[in-house]
């Protein structure tokens, strides 16, 4: 769009980043609170770089962001892209009050979902300029990508969580129905793609009921693509989310989608219209969900896959997000 931009990343894995311009990849430790060396090597390019605006991408880059517009004595506007519910996750008050603090010297948040600008706004009392602008997807990128060929080996039949291995996302509790119910489905398997610190866990579960041949774990992929695009259905049993893109990402690719409707989800995943979006915590309705999926007939099962890849293709393609950023960039020059 005729913008120049500096893509920096703090962690590492930012190495496969499809971007064609400057990317600087810091590499700095995770889970370090006052990581004054990674904030000092920020500012100092900043100041190289001279930006007129500073996007944090969730997470740990709101700290980040706001050490560096001090130590390069605020020359940028600085917007903190909320990718998630923030207030879950605050276990003291002590943290809510840092995190509030943090918000306080940004200019803007950007937030993912309705569900997760709202929770913003009322946990933090966030009062400065705030607008929901959701993931975008790349259809013609998409579509490339589904192509390519596959990297693993793959069971014919088999439902796909697609995640973090963590305790918000739940993989164990798909893992469970799956012990109890897989000799009801013959030729069906699990798969489980990610990584997440309850690897070990679900590894020592499935080698104990000898599942080994049906449950698979396969490490995060570069080109995740052709594995979402031949699963049954993408089930995700959440507990906490802002706006998953992989659900966005399976919608287009016409791939059932199965979640509890926390977050932003509920605002794309309308239950027997583009997807089975379930009510926080009622697993009973999950299984029947799942079971409906893997025996209704095509025929009803595809007007509700059609509506969801409409859908993304109407409100969440990445020309229009794309806009809507630049829309709120130039608003927010225009107010300061």
């Amino acid at each position: 769009m005729g913008h120049e931009v500096l893509v920096i990343t703090l962690l590492s894995g930012g190495e496969g980043l499809k971007f064609s311009g400057r990317t600087i990849h810091l590499i700095r430790p995770e889970e370090q609170l006052l990581d004054c060396k990674g904030f000092w090597q920020l500012s100092q390019i900043l100041k190289d770089f001279q930006p007129d605006l500073v996007q944090a991408n969730a997470s740990d880059t709101l700290r980040y962001g706001v050490a560096a517009k001090w130590l390069s004595a605020g020359r940028f506007s600085l917007v903190y892209r909320n990718a998630n519910m923030m207030s879950p996750f605050v276990k003291s008050r002590w943290t809510k009050s840092f995190y509030k603090f943090l918000l306080n010297q940004t200019d803007a948040v950007i937030s993912v979902a309705e569900a997760t600008r709202l929770d913003l706004m009322d946990f933090y009392d966030y009062s400065k300029m705030i607008q929901t602008i959701p993931i975008g997807i790349d259809s013609v990128d998409i579509e490339s990508l589904a192509k390519e060929e596959l990297k693993v080996e793959l069971p014919n039949s088999f439902l796909l969580f697609m995640g973090g291995w963590v305790k918000e996302k739940d993989p164990e509790f798909l893992l469970d129905w799956f012990i109890g119910q897989h000799n009801h489905f013959s030729d069906l398997h699990l798969v489980f793609l990610g990584k997440g610190i309850l690897e070990e866990s679900l590894r020592k579960k499935i080698d104990s009921h000898g599942l080994q041949e049906k449950v698979l774990l396969i490490s995060n992929l570069v080109n995740p693509f052709p594995v979402l695009h031949r699963a049954k259905a993408l089930v995700l049993p959440s507990k906490i989310e802002g706006l998953p893109g992989v659900i966005l990402e399976a919608m287009y690719c016409r791939v059932p989608v199965l979640a509890y409707g926390v977050g932003g989800i509920p605002e794309v995943l309308k239950n027997g219209e583009t997807g089975w979006c379930i009510l926080p915590n009622d697993s009973q309705t999950f299984v029947q969900a799942i079971q409906e999926v893997l025996e209704m007939e095509e025929s009803s099962k595809q007007q509700i896959l059609i509506q969801a890849h409409n859908l993304v293709l109407t409100h969440f393609s990445l020309p229009q997000v794309t806009q809507q950023f630049e829309d709120f960039y130039k608003d927010l020059f225009a107010k300061s």
